[in-house]
């Protein structure tokens, strides 16, 4: 046999190596839902079936779809010059997101209490990255909650239904458009006017044009707009539903300027759209539209947003750690190698540190779903939800340069395998609801009016005082002097100057939202453990202490540091 040949068979004895259901392959999240939803013996066969749908259906129409050839295209006019603003897709676009509706990722909102059973099915979801259909799941999430909040009858009537649908022929999606040109993420700045319709008692008509426009195709479009004579600033801002057709199936009054073209998330259309007096219902007060949006919509596109970069670093983690079984070099597949064994450490490490702040997170929704969330848990979940999308993100990215290193220059090959496109995906992620400066200057100015890090810091004490195994009182002690260090540095920092705070409010954010993820990790790692299950939750508990909480530390004096990175490396 041949060399050349040869290495062709291992690369398809890895093509063939990697799982085709991505539940039952994660030995991780398997572990840990019992933890944070009890009840997970219900529906884990619909995770199981979900996982196995993601991989062998949905993945595989998401690789077809996102060919540039196949890419969303605006058919803004139909034969006879008529206006039609539809987004042609290719059929690979429907194959990829009808599973993810008929699982009812949406369909179980109607109920409050399964935002752990939907957080687990959007992180499987996004491990075929973002496809087209994660985005507009999410923004639909958000309109679901606004409407469910603060909808009048007639809107819960006429506009929720479809929105819970599982039937993927007859469900409809949501947009939420809250860019404008002039402002970007200083949304006070929105110029789109509204005013009352005068032929339709409660109605308005929208006029002004949005900038980035995610999910172009909604049914159903979230907006902001200023009424006029309203305040000026995010306080004259109010939210209102805009319908892509009337009540008599015409289309409603906005064009659509243009779709971006977007270097991740390409299978997700985005354009620019001009409202020209659409018609419009409030939700809510027209007083309170800016609260809404960050409370119900912003706050839920953070959370799962956060799930989302998970489910692209655990793909990655898939790929680059088959890949290194089967790949050889030098005489050895090169998954034996320490450098390549230390990669995979850093990438699993990471990704169970952000898989448990943010299923922390999901239950602290799932609280204030069901309306029994204390005050304390509602000022955690305030804080939590920006600096976990912050921090969760970037990790995502990161880790998957891993992989794509691990890979080699394989890892750049768009059609060698999925990563360069969860890499594309991820940085959009980074981008999607906040930038990285907006979202810590939010947690700045939170924990300075309200004190919300106090808050934060007695519900981690209360997780690492729950901590009941001995072999982990270490790790315990190393996170709690990290506690107190950090808590000091937030002092100093939120009562310095804004200039000063401005500039070094990222490191502390950085250095919070770890010590959040230590302690996340330490419950787990608890729980695991005293269920008596074969874990290597220790091992990544004690590697990511020592990377990102223990000032100074040096691997070359740690004499388990390479057990360690064996041990993490050494499974799916």
């Amino acid at each position: 046999m041949s060399a050349i040949t040869q290495g062709r068979q291992d690369l398809a004895r890895w093509r063939a190596s990697v799982p085709d259901n991505f539940y039952t392959c994660d030995a991780n999240l398997r572990r840990v839902l019992p933890l944070y939803d009890p009840g997970v013996a219900g529906y884990q066969a619909e995770l199981a079936a979900f996982g196995h749908a993601v991989a062998t259906v949905i993945d595989p129409a998401a690789t077809l779809n996102d060919r540039p050839h196949n890419h969303p295209r605006l058919d803004a006019w139909d034969g006879i010059g008529q206006r039609t603003e539809r987004i042609e897709f290719h059929p690979s676009y429907h194959d990829a997101g009808r599973p993810a509706y008929e699982a009812g990722l949406l369909a179980l909102s109607a109920e409050p209490g399964h935002a752990v059973q939907q957080s687990a099915l959007f992180y499987l979801l996004t491990q075929a990255g973002e496809m087209g259909h994660a985005c507009p799941i999410v923004c639909t999430l958000g309109l679901i909650r606004a409407l469910q909040a603060k909808g009048d009858a007639a809107l819960l009537t006429a506009y929720l239904p479809p929105l819970l649908s599982r039937d993927y022929d007859a469900k409809q999606v949501a947009s939420q458009f809250l860019t404008e040109v002039q402002g970007g993420s200083d949304v006070g700045l929105n110029a789109v006017e509204a005013r009352p319709a005068e032929e339709q008692a409660g109605a308005w008509l929208l006029a002004g044009e949005k900038w980035f426009c995610s999910v172009a195709n909604a049914d159903q479009m979230l907006v902001t707009a200023r009424p006029l004579g309203a305040a000026g600033g995010t306080r004259g801002l109010g939210v209102f539903l805009v319908p892509r057709r009337l009540p008599d199936g015409r289309l409603n009054s906005f064009h659509i300027r243009r779709l971006k073209t977007k270097f991740g998330t390409r299978t997700m259309a985005s354009g620019e759209i001009d409202f020209a007096d659409a018609l419009a219902y409030p939700i809510g007060a027209l007083d309170e539209g800016f609260k809404i949006v960050v409370e119900l919509v912003l706050n839920t596109s953070r959370w799962t947003n956060a799930l989302g970069s998970a489910g692209l670093l655990r793909r990655a983690y898939v790929e680059a750690w088959t890949f290194a079984q089967q790949r050889q070099a030098f005489g050895s597949a090169i998954g034996r190698y320490p450098l390549v064994q230390e990669a995979l450490a850093e990438m699993k490490s990471d990704l169970y540190a952000l898989l448990a702040s943010t299923l922390r997170l999901s239950v602290l929704v799932n609280r204030l779903d069901l309306g029994v969330a204390s005050a304390e848990e509602r000022a955690v979940h305030r804080l939590l939800v920006n600096i976990n999308k912050y921090a969760t993100s970037v990790q995502a990215s990161l880790g998957i340069r891993r992989a794509q290193e691990i890979m080699g220059g394989n890892g750049a090959i768009e059609d060698f395998s999925v990563v360069p496109r969860l890499y594309r995906d991820a940085l959009v992620f980074e981008s999607w609801e906040g930038s990285h400066n907006v979202l810590c200057l939010q947690a700045a100015r939170d924990m300075q009016r309200y004190g919300l890090h106090q808050h934060l810091f007695t519900y981690l004490g209360a997780l690492l005082d729950g901590v009941a195994r001995p072999e982990l009182s270490e790790a315990q002690d190393a996170i709690l002097g990290r506690m107190e260090a950090v808590q000091q540095r937030l002092d100093r920092l939120l009562s310095s100057s804004p200039e000063f705070l401005q500039t070094h409010v990222r490191r502390l954010v950085d250095q919070l939202a770890s010590l959040v993820q230590a302690a996340c990790l330490l419950a787990e790692a608890d729980w695991e453990l005293g269920q008596g299950l074969d874990t290597d939750k220790p091992a990544a508990l004690a590697f990511f202490i020592n990377r990102c909480l223990r000032p100074g530390y040096d691997p070359l004096e740690d004499a388990r540091y390479l057990e360690r990175v064996a041990r993490l490396a050494g499974s799916l």
